[in-house]
């Protein structure tokens, strides 16, 4: 698909199906992050696809590493399609959106990434002993 507007047209109707029951929450988080991954409209540089894969594949490996949260994920996929529908349009919401619900589903989905000491190993990545703990 290379129409920005079809695409996002696509991944609306999705948010649409999630926030009003017809799909389930994480079959249309799935159905947004497959999307996002297959689809890249290159007619005006839109690159929201990177955006949405990453945002939907959080949420969606939320579920599926921490099944026992499955509704509170699902909660969470529910609000982020909610807020999509106020946020889409404008490309300075839109970053702050992406920035926000990408960050909070990788801590939510990952916790034990949630430090930035625990996200990335210290020292210099050319070093033979890096992410052991140095030397």
């Amino acid at each position: 698909m290379k129409d920005s507007t079809a695409f996002r047209s696509v991944v609306r109707d999705y948010a649409r199906l999630m926030v009003s029951g017809a799909l389930e929450p994480y079959d249309a988080g799935l159905k947004i992050w497959g999307r996002a991954g297959r689809e890249w409209p290159s007619d005006d540089g839109d690159e929201i696809c990177i955006a949405l894969q990453l945002l939907w594949g959080a949420l969606t490996d939320w579920v599926e590493l921490r099944p026992s949260e499955r509704a509170e994920a699902e909660g969470e996929m529910v609000r982020a399609a909610r807020e999509w529908f106020v946020t889409e349009g404008t490309a300075d919401a839109e970053a702050q959106y992406f920035d926000r619900w990408i960050a909070h589903a990788e801590t939510c989905s990952r916790p034990h990434l949630s430090r930035p000491s625990q996200a990335l190993p210290a020292g210099d990545p050319l070093d033979a002993n890096y992410g052991r703990g140095g030397r």
